[in-house]
């Protein structure tokens, strides 16, 4: 990438940082303020983009261009502005191209953005969510039963040490979706730690824009998206749980599933179609609230949160692929 990058002939100034924890990437987030930095690449998945941005906007007091590497577990957002996997060469290539030809902003998509306690993500989850990635990570239900007990007795600044607490407990190896089904499966019955955590329903009252809530019957998960389809690796297979994500300015779409889960099983073919499921709420909002929930799903990873609150947050200006004709 830095041989690439030379290439711009002393018109492009830049620098390739290569961060080895999140304390050290908040280090050269900080070394890096009042830089003047027009364009930021992030190299990584779903998690690396939602932590790095989050750094860059809270720290820096402003928004700068960004250019997404899709180099993780989970490429998400890059997926959904055209930045497929093994396009890293091709993307430095065209940010030099770019830079120096002045043409950055013709390359550039505006994506929604949404603001979580500060947190800058592009995708949450509440109730089901959060603990369908738990079984995904393959950690033990039991765990997230404790956890959430422990969170709700201890003061907000301890909910860090108190999630990787219970997060730490991890099962051998990774089925990734095959674990989530296999969880699924064996809270069928009766008593299990998974099937009362998979029924459990979300906490408190939920409002929108301000608003207090009802639903047909106890609402078991919340998400917000600001793309479609959830790249889980199956290709034509992966889910569009939320098919009218970004459709209306200045608003988000929020999917409230309400019943029993299991009714989302027969479900799944509309939700890989992106058709809308019947058991569920379909709203365009700009404020969700639930400030009884703990834990939140932001971009792929657990974040334990105070009363959280869910904002749209304007968009970012992202620089995608030419399309070729």
């Amino acid at each position: 990438m830095k041989d690439i990058l030379a290439l711009g002939d002393g018109k492009l100034r830049f620098r390739v940082m290569v961060t080895e924890s999140l304390s050290h990437l908040e280090r050269v987030i900080k070394e890096h303020k009042g830089g003047g930095i027009t364009l930021a690449g992030i190299v990584g998945g779903d998690g690396t983009v939602l932590q790095t941005r989050t750094l860059i906007e809270n720290e820096w007091g402003y928004l700068p261009l960004y250019s997404f590497f899709a180099e993780g577990t989970r490429n998400n957002v890059q997926d959904s502005i055209g930045i497929g996997p093994n396009s890293s060469l091709a993307l430095t290539k065209h940010i030099v191209n770019a830079a120096c030809t002045d043409t950055l902003e013709r390359y550039m998509v505006k994506v929604p953005s949404l603001d979580i306690n500060a947190w800058k993500g592009f995708n949450v989850g509440f109730g089901l969510i959060p603990r369908l990635l738990w079984f995904y990570y393959g950690r033990n239900a039991e765990d997230y039963r404790e956890m959430e007990k422990a969170l709700q007795t201890c003061k907000p600044e301890q909910y860090q040490a108190t999630y990787e607490e219970y997060a730490g407990k991890e099962a051998n190896g990774k089925w990734g979706v095959a674990k989530s089904v296999w969880r699924l499966l064996v809270s069928l019955k009766a008593g299990t730690n998974e099937g009362y955590l998979l029924r459990k329903a979300l906490a408190g009252e939920i409002k929108f824009d301000g608003e207090k809530q009802k639903f047909p019957k106890a609402p078991i998960g919340a998400y917000v998206s600001c793309y479609e389809k959830v790249n889980l690796g199956l290709g034509k297979l992966n889910p569009k749980p939320s098919p009218g994500a970004a459709k209306e300015e200045g608003k988000f779409q929020v999917v409230i599933a309400y019943g029993n889960p299991f009714s989302i099983i027969p479900q799944l073919p509309k939700v890989i179609a992106g058709n809308k499921m019947s058991n569920a709420v379909y709203q365009y909002i700009s404020t969700l609230e639930l400030p009884a929930e703990k834990v939140v799903q932001i971009d792929g990873e657990h974040i334990p949160i105070n009363s959280p609150k869910v904002s749209y947050d304007g968009t970012r200006k992202v620089l995608t692929l030419p399309v070729i004709a």
